[in-house]
């Protein structure tokens, strides 16, 4: 089997029935030194490391690479580092909002007054306040370093690679075609998303003046390693169409003799003359940072920046709403199905220009964001509905997160 088709078959293994979904969430977090709000490295008396080995006290068991403690994992929670030390809060998969609500209110409380000892902010922003990607440091992690060291030469997907901080949602599809209509659905409306949720108001050191710097990130990021496009035009987009994709993908890192190295190869060349296993497949589609992403885990969407709470939830309740209810997901693909080929391209590059405010067709990416508000919220079981709430003030009273992280930066900052 060659690592394309093994790539369809370890999609495949995902597929659960509609009754069973669930969905899990990362919140990314940016760590940072209150004084001067710059990021603090890994090592160190009050480094990222020993923030992990704090939790390692309690009931945490610590995740380690070689000798370097890189994660802690109490429960559905795993806790995770980006590449620049991002602190990835994970929880696995679940049909119950409300459990992920406990679970990170838990985890923020646990390290509340250890942040505070330390004269540390753990910010919800979609990038490092302070510090630029090159004085951010890459955690000891092979292919974290394998990975940067693939960018060195693109300033731009490094910013991504080591100062970003994102939400991400991972879905689970019931078969081939429910993958096709969710990862079609998610990927053309992923602008009005971003533009709802922009919360990056500093990019290396930089305010953005700007709209929704993620977006463009995303683009460098992909245009740097692999490119998800003609996802509409293409006459199907189902696994084989995401395992081409993957398989001629750079591989970045493989595994070789027990270690993983380095490989310029694309993985179809890197895996032409090995008997492939499930293992190959997972570690070509880790290796994949686009927007929407085909994982070993379910269909990971990365296109919002990391939000402070209770707006995280807010969002994960919404894509839940919409895409989890057959009526809304079907109506969603008959309304990018019906846009023309000019809308459905003008929607990326006038969100990166104007925002929510950006035009399409008759009306505004705000009016869109609006219909899927509406259609999602009733979705839900009652006892969840109102965690779409605090999307109440950004789409009706064109409040943008993005300015309120702005204004609370500066008042940290004195």
């Amino acid at each position: 089997m060659r690592i394309k088709e093994q790539i369809v078959a370890t999609l495949r293994k995902n597929e659960v029935v509609h009754e069973e979904f669930k969905l899990g969430v990362s919140f990314g977090h940016v760590l940072v030194n209150r004084a001067d709000m710059t990021a603090v490295p890994f090592d160190g008396e009050t480094g990222i490391e020993s923030l992990l080995e704090y939790l390692t006290r309690g009931e945490w068991e610590g995740l380690y690479e070689e000798d370097f403690l890189i994660g802690a994992q109490k429960g559905a929670v795993t806790v995770l580092l980006g590449a620049g030390g991002q602190i990835e809060f994970h929880h696995a998969k679940t049909a119950s909002l409300k459990e992920i609500d406990k679970a990170y209110l838990e985890f923020l409380q646990e390290l509340g007054s250890e942040l505070e000892e330390r004269n540390q902010l753990m910010l919800s922003v979609g990038y490092q306040p302070a510090s630029k990607a090159s004085d951010i440091e890459t955690v000891p992690m092979v292919k974290a370093k394998l990975m940067a060291e693939a960018l060195k030469d693109d300033a731009a997907a490094l910013q991504t690679l080591k100062g970003r901080a994102k939400t991400v949602i991972t879905l689970d599809y019931a078969h081939n075609d429910d993958f096709e209509k969710k990862y079609r659905v998610v990927h053309t409306l992923a602008p009005v998303f971003a533009a709802l949720l922009d919360n990056m108001p500093v990019v290396d050191g930089e305010e953005y003046a700007g709209f929704v710097a993620g977006l463009d990130m995303n683009d460098r990021m992909e245009t740097a390693l692999a490119k998800v496009d003609n996802v509409m035009s293409a006459h199907s987009f189902k696994y084989a169409q995401y395992a081409n994709i993957t398989g001629n993908a750079p591989a970045i890192a493989i595994e070789e003799n027990g270690a993983i190295v380095a490989c310029a190869k694309s993985n179809e060349e890197a895996y032409e003359n090995v008997t492939v296993t499930d293992d190959h497949a997972i570690a070509a589609l880790d290796m994949m940072l686009t927007e929407v992403r085909g994982t070993a885990n379910g269909l990971e969407l990365h296109f919002v920046d990391a939000l402070p709470y209770p707006l995280n939830m807010a969002y994960v309740a919404m894509i839940k709403g919409l895409v989890y209810n057959v009526d809304n997901l079907n109506a969603l693909q008959d309304f990018i199905s019906a846009m023309t080929a000019e809308n459905r391209e003008n929607v990326r590059p006038s969100a990166k220009a104007q925002g929510l405010n950006a035009p399409y067709a008759e009306g505004t990416l705000r009016e869109i964001a609006k219909d899927m508000y509406f259609m999602a919220t009733p979705q839900l079981p009652e006892e969840e509905q109102h965690y779409t709430q605090p999307l109440d003030a950004i789409i009706f009273k064109e409040i943008c997160p993005k300015d309120i992280t702005k204004r609370q930066l500066k008042a940290m900052q004195g």
